[in-house]
C-alpha cells in the first residue's frame, strides 16, 4: 500500500491537507485518473471539495506516508515528492522532487 499526504489549493483559493490512504503512486493509475485529472477539470471549489471528501481523509497527514502531492488547482499544477517525517523535530519534510514520475504516467496514458 502506498500512502500520500496531499497539500491542495482549491480553485477558490482555499488550502487543505488530506491523505490518500492507498493506491497513491502515479503508476497505480487510480489517483491520477480518478482523482487528480477530474479535479483539474472541475474549476468549482465546492465540487472539488466534494470529490476530495469522497476519496481522501480530510484534515490529516500521516507520518508513514511515502509521497507528497502538492496540487494547485488555481494554477493547474501538480508536483510530486517523496515524503518524510522527522521524529526528532516532530514535523513533515518534503523530500526529493519526483514529479517526473507523475509526468511520465500522464504521457503514457494520453494519446
Amino acid at each position: 500500500m502506498t500512502r500520500s499526504n496531499i497539500h491542495i489549493t482549491l480553485s477558490n483559493g482555499r488550502k487543505l491537507k488530506c491523505v490518500a490512504d492507498s493506491s497513491s503512486a502515479p503508476e497505480q493509475g487510480y489517483i491520477v485518473e480518478d482523482l487528480i485529472l477530474p479535479l483539474l477539470a472541475l474549476e468549482d471549489g465546492t465540487a472539488e471539495l466534494k470529490l476530495l471528501t469522497e476519496h481522501f481523509t480530510m484534515g490529516e497527514q500521516r507520518i508513514n506516508a511515502t509521497y507528497r502531492y502538492e496540487i494547485n488547482l488555481l494554477k493547474k499544477r501538480v508536483a510530486f515528492f517523496e515524503e518524510g517525517y522527522d521524529f526528532g523535530k516532530g514535523k513533515f519534510e518534503r523530500g526529493e522532487d519526483i514529479t517526473q514520475r507523475y509526468n511520465d504516467y500522464l504521457y503514457m496514458i494520453k494519446p
